[in-house]
């Protein structure tokens, strides 16, 4: 493919202010884009505030010819996501990319873990997701373009001991999806997707670092983002691993399942025909809870149907719920 140039587009970087973001950040600006370098500077474990990192990334980024301004409003909360946004159209009048990469790590066993820390981890992974995706989704909607990348986790498959990480890196696959719907539905061309990063980071778990030695190098996410934000970017709605100079798909799948073809059902029959209902063969990948519950009404009732796909109107998504 031609030379992605994002001469002319405006990002913003959340957690730009070291790591991966910081790979973003670069690799956004080195294409062309102007950069909001967002960072509070906080600790691992979401403690502390310094300017310094953020304002280190946009010196590099200045020194090499690009463009880029500092962020230390927090995306754990509205207003630090609402400001946030409204800086990149102060200063660059508009915002066509959001890489949400800001994160914590507060682990913890799950009978144990204080909520106070559960709150944390959700609130700047998910929520701070939707409080700085809120505003630049609306700045987006009005001018029909826009690239939001929302990082999720190989977490998602499940890790001991970070049960609440897990659980909102989760919750992004759900709005990613979601929020694809709805641009869909919108008729505007905006691409949502989420990116599950793995590169030698402050989060990084050292036997990972050493497993894979420089491969582990973040500019090889940064890559991943710098197509997924750009206008040749045509997938949406998908969760994609990359780093170490690799990436694939990751997606939800649903069994062809076993059913009885009657009302009636017994929980010693369900447990009879486990073997039938997660059999993986003939599986499906949903492209939207529509096409998830078609399938459900062809194996029950046996009738063979295309999967719908149903658009939901603004005003009828609340008499569907």
């Amino acid at each position: 493919m031609e030379r992605i140039d994002l001469t002319g587009r405006v990002a913003i970087v959340t957690g730009a202010g070291r790591g991966i973001g910081r790979a973003h950040a670069v690799a956004l600006a080195e294409r062309g884009a102007a950069v909001v370098v967002n960072d509070i500077g906080a600790g691992i474990d979401g403690s502390g505030v310094d300017d310094g990192p953020a304002a280190e990334v946009v010196a590099e980024i200045t020194a090499a010819g690009g463009r880029a301004v500092a962020s230390i409003d927090d995306v754990a909360t509205p207003d630090g996501g609402q400001a946030l946004v409204s800086r990149a159209q102060a200063e660059f009048g508009a915002v066509d990319i959001l890489v949400h990469n800001a994160g914590v790590v507060l682990a913890g066993p799950f009978a144990s873990q204080p909520l106070a820390d559960v709150r944390r981890v959700l609130d700047v992974h998910l929520l701070g997701a939707w409080h700085v995706g809120q505003p630049a989704w609306r700045d987006m909607a009005a001018r029909g373009f826009g690239r939001i990348v929302l990082t999720t986790s190989g977490a998602i498959f499940g890790h001991p001991m970070v049960a609440a990480y897990a659980a909102a890196k989760h919750g992004i696959i759900g709005l990613t999806r979601s929020l694809h719907q709805e641009a869909a539905m919108a008729g505007v061309d905006i691409k949502v997707n989420a990116l599950a990063p793995i590169a030698a980071t402050r989060m990084a778990r050292e036997a990972q670092k050493e497993r894979f030695g420089p491969l582990m190098d973040p500019a090889a996410v940064g890559a991943a983002a710098v197509y997924l934000a750009s206008p040749a970017c045509e997938l949406s709605g998908e969760v994609v691993h990359a780093g170490a100079g690799h990436w694939c798909r990751i997606f939800l799948g649903q069994t062809l399942g076993w059913a009885n073809g009657a009302p009636g059902v017994t929980a010693e029959a369900l447990g009879d025909h486990i073997a039938e209902a997660f059999d993986p063969a003939g599986f499906i990948v949903p492209p939207d809870t529509n096409a998830s519950t078609d399938l459900i009404h062809q194996q029950a009732t046996g009738r063979s149907e295309a999967m719908s796909r149903v658009q939901i109107a603004p005003d009828e998504v609340e008499s569907r719920l």
